[in-house]
């Protein structure tokens, strides 16, 4: 199983949202209706969705594994939390030593089935700054070689090729926010390209900061994505790339950072994403403005069949509100998370 500081916090900021794939977790056991669409159109946030789901892969490894949380907490009641599992899809882990010191190997075997996904190829990491992981302002190098994510139910493929950094802006391990009260802190830098289902090749560009934060007790403990950089047209943007349709230039911002909380008493949560909005905007020739919005934190009694949805922002939130907007046109639907 997932370490549980991880397993629930990925974000997918870029509107996958949208029919193609829905997902606000890693890899879930059971997919939310939302996530159960046969729709075979890949959206633009395909990609950063693979590329997001092995960064956590990597952050599991280093916090639980090589940093030893999983041997530094105790579970509910007192127990003892010894035993690690490799993260969903890895086949062998293992390190050598280049000239930049010991670099560590996830390969992924394309065998076992990660919720409705399936993965191959490899990612790497390596410090590259500082003398241990959880030095403040250590720098972790992730690559990424031909790793591809596989949708089982509708068999689209990403691919992804490149580079990632993760400063170590705090300092510490991630399971010592609780430990210590304290804030993890985490910048995101880097490039890389997605080879999508239909051979067309996309650059993507990241600029995140990723905060993880309590006060002692496990029910505190919430993180936080954030856009971190500044454009000549828009502030707050974490990502600015190239759209599978159309080859459009875009950006996009986090206009209200996203935010999850553990609604739960123990380290098993529920964690829940109670807020955040992020916008898309694309420059299409002769339109303005263009662009997709996403907004969290609505409620739905999807269980009643209901079609009402209600901005809640607490821990029942379980919808997002999806715009779009294309010139005069505006559209919204709701999906769930």
């Amino acid at each position: 199983m997932k370490n549980i500081i991880y397993y629930p916090f990925i974000v997918f900021l870029t509107f996958i949202l949208l029919p193609t794939i829905s997902c606000t977790k890693k890899e879930k056991d059971n997919p939310t209706p939302a996530q159960e669409t046969n729709n075979t159109k890949q959206s633009d946030g395909t990609g950063s969705a693979a590329a997001d789901g092995a960064m956590e892969d990597v952050n599991d490894v280093i916090n639980n594994k090589l940093g030893g949380g999983s041997n530094s907490r105790l579970g509910n009641v007192n127990t003892r939390l010894e035993a690690y599992n490799l993260p969903c899809g890895v086949v062998k882990f293992d390190s050598t030593t280049d000239a930049g010191g010991k670099k560590y190997s996830l390969k992924y075997g394309n065998v076992t089935p990660c919720g409705y996904k399936k993965k191959s190829g490899e990612v790497t990491f390596q410090l590259t700054k500082g003398t241990a992981f959880n030095d403040k302002d250590a720098v972790v190098t992730i690559n990424y070689i031909d790793y591809t994510v596989q949708v089982l139910a509708t068999n689209d493929i990403v691919k992804i090729n490149g580079s990632l950094y993760i400063t170590n802006v705090s300092g510490g391990y991630v399971w010592e926010a609780i430990t210590k009260s304290t804030s993890i802190q985490h910048r995101v830098r880097g490039k890389f390209l997605i080879t999508h289902a239909n051979g067309a090749i996309r650059e993507r560009n990241y600029f995140k900061l990723r905060t993880w934060s309590s006060t002692s007790s496990w029910d505190k403990l919430q993180f936080t994505v954030a856009g971190d950089t500044n454009t000549s047209s828009y502030t707050n943007v974490s990502e600015t790339g190239k759209t599978l349709d159309g080859n459009w230039n875009f950006e996009t911002q986090i206009t209200e950072n996203f935010n999850w909380l553990n609604c739960g008493s123990t380290y098993k949560g529920p964690f829940v994403l109670k807020n955040g909005t992020a916008k898309m905007n694309v420059a299409v020739t002769n339109i303005s403005p263009a662009y997709f919005q996403v907004e969290a934190g609505y409620y739905n009694d999807y269980i009643n069949s209901s079609s009402v949805y209600t901005k809640v922002n607490d821990c029942t939130s379980n919808a997002y509100k999806i715009s779009l907007v294309v010139g005069t046109t505006n559209t919204i639907q709701y999906q769930l998370y």
